[in-house]
């Protein structure tokens, strides 16, 4: 492999081959890009290199991490992807590490969060969480160390040449400083309240897809409503667009149905599902023209039906509705049939 660069006017071209270590790397790192779909960027900057081999272990199997420079990583998907974006270009300068993956870059990134590295806490260090030395022996020795238990407010007595803590008790809550003092304490009891993680930079999928670190942890309740809208949105599509899908067929045939039995009450097909509608869209359209003609003849004596809400029978006064009911009716009879001689003469 040789290389040259346009210098003052001359060609500068490397003489000598370069090194087989570095051929080796680069065609290692090509290869690997071409079969993980997803790799992601580690921030290396600060992090011990035991939190780094204790997530190489955790990872083992679908999953592995490099430590290469960016201009070589750069070379490499210029290799495999044939090109790299200025996006991605910008993510590779830095102390970066590679984690080559073909999980899902948002569980992966859940993982490595809940399996931080513990160690014991230093001069200095932020509690991420509530602190509670417990009540116990602490199989320490009595001596100058009581006052530093005194210090912290930690109830202690002498037992068995041992330092008894006599009750649990909160030495820093979420967010404090944790003090010189503390943290010798907790070294001496070997409680490892700090726990560090690999930072991951950005996931790349496929060489195109870039995926920032804050948005691989989604907010939970916005990530469930984003699924639901999606899931609203996909159901209206499939709707719309009669896609045969085993959870829909219940809705066509129900809508199916519905406009089967609306063609068949204008079209007056009489059938068992549309006699019903077909009959009171019919007495409807008496009902409007018998009240059209009513206002206008009205010696026709014409009367119009009118729906009316059922009231409570009284059984008292049943007999007496009856019997005027059946007086109006042979009146409005006759009233009706001489309205009809009239007509005929």
């Amino acid at each position: 492999m040789a290389s040259s660069t346009a210098v003052s006017g001359h060609r500068y071209v490397r003489s000598k081959p370069y090194p087989k270590h570095k051929v080796d790397t680069l065609n290692e790192l090509v290869e690997d890009l071409q079969r993980y779909e997803t790799i992601m960027l580690i921030d290396l900057k600060e992090l011990p290199n035991r939190v780094l081999k204790e997530y190489r272990y955790l990872l083992r199997g679908n999953s592995k991490i490099k430590v290469v420079k960016g201009t070589l990583i750069k070379i490499a998907m210029e290799k495999a992807y044939g090109g790299v974006s200025d996006e991605v270009a910008q993510l590779l300068r830095g102390e970066i590490g590679l984690l080559f993956t073909n999980e899902n870059p948002f569980e992966l990134n859940r993982f490595i969060a809940r399996n931080g590295v513990r160690r014991f806490a230093k001069d200095g260090d932020i509690a991420q969480f509530e602190l509670t030395i417990p009540a116990g022996n602490t199989g320490i020795n009595p001596g100058p160390v009581l006052s530093r238990f005194g210090k912290m407010k930690v109830p202690t007595q002498i037992k068995d040449g041992k330092i008894w803590v006599a009750k649990d008790t909160v030495v820093a809550k979420a967010g404090d400083k944790i003090s010189a003092d503390l943290a010798d304490i907790l070294r001496l009891l070997n409680i490892k309240p700090v726990f560090e993680s690999i930072r991951i930079k950005a996931a790349i999928v496929r060489g195109k897809y870039v995926i920032r670190g804050e948005e691989l942890m989604p907010n939970a309740e916005e990530y469930r409503k984003l699924i639901e809208a999606s899931a609203a949105q996909a159901y209206n599509l499939a709707v719309n667009a009669v896609y045969p899908l085993p959870e829909l067929m219940p809705v066509y045939i129900r809508k199916a149905v519905a406009e089967s039995i609306n063609l068949a009450v204008n079209a007056l097909i009489f059938t068992e599902e549309s006699a019903a509608p077909i009959l009171a869209k019919a007495e409807a359209q008496a009902n409007a023209l018998a009240s059209a003609i009513a206002s206008k003849a009205p010696e026709l004596g014409i009367q119009v039906s009118t729906p009316q809400q059922a009231q409570p029978a009284n059984p008292a006064t049943e007999e007496k509705k009856e019997e005027a009911e059946e007086k109006k009716e042979e009146k409005g009879e006759e009233e009706a049939l001489g309205g009809l001689s009239s007509l005929f003469g």
